[in-house]
């Protein structure tokens, strides 16, 4: 892939990430971008920025639906998520700690994606919506991004490292620990997954 590849797949992961979509893996291409950071192929404010601006235009999209079309849907799933009082606690804190709150929720699943939602159903102030999830997402991108070049920084150094040592039973033994460590991912999210299947279900009214 190139440069402008990894470019317009970041920016369209944030934008579903910035919707407030759980489980976005925008992980890898964040790294995917401090590689060729790294290699000299892409720029690093050029990724931030990029990634900044896919996440505004996804949270300005999450506010638009809790505003408009998805209202009476983000009510009954903030209703679900958050409980009968989801509404009142997200009018709270938007109320007492606006901007904090559109910041600091950048950072925290559990709360991004209510808060992106509610702001919208809440009907919080467009203009200070804007400039807050603007700044929260400059933030998150840039230390997002930041940690992926510096990690790809010394894992490019470690395998040069090891490339200069290595012989067919260190590349064996490495293959075999990749696929354990595979293994017992696939695993440990299967019986994740069995027991959210077994679970009781929660009764809503």
């Amino acid at each position: 892939m190139t440069a402008m590849h990894i470019y317009l797949v970041l920016f369209g992961l944030l934008v579903i990430e910035g919707i407030g979509v759980p489980g976005v893996p925008f992980e890898p291409a964040f790294l995917a971008a401090g590689y060729l950071i790294e290699r000299g192929e892409m720029s690093f404010w050029g990724a931030v920025l990029m990634g900044t601006a896919g996440n505004l235009l996804g949270n300005l999209i999450g506010y638009w639906l809790g505003a408009r079309p998805g209202r009476g849907f983000i009510e009954r799933l903030l209703h679900r998520g958050w409980g009968a009082d989801g509404l009142a606690t997200a009018r709270y804190w938007l109320g007492r700690y606006g901007a904090a709150v559109i910041i600091i929720a950048r950072w925290f699943g559990p709360i991004r994606t209510p808060t992106i939602l509610a702001a919208g159903v809440l009907g919080m102030d467009i203009w200070l919506y804007s400039f807050y999830s603007a700044l929260g997402a400059f933030t998150w991108t840039m230390a997002w991004q930041y940690a992926n070049w510096k990690g790809a920084h010394y894992l490019l150094g470690w395998w040069e490292f090891y490339r200069r040592y290595a012989t067919w039973w260190t590349d064996t033994l490495l293959a075999l620990v990749l696929l354990a460590l595979t293994a017992g991912s696939i695993y440990y999210c299967w019986r994740r997954w069995r027991a959210g299947e077994g679970a009781p279900k929660k009764i809503i009214d």
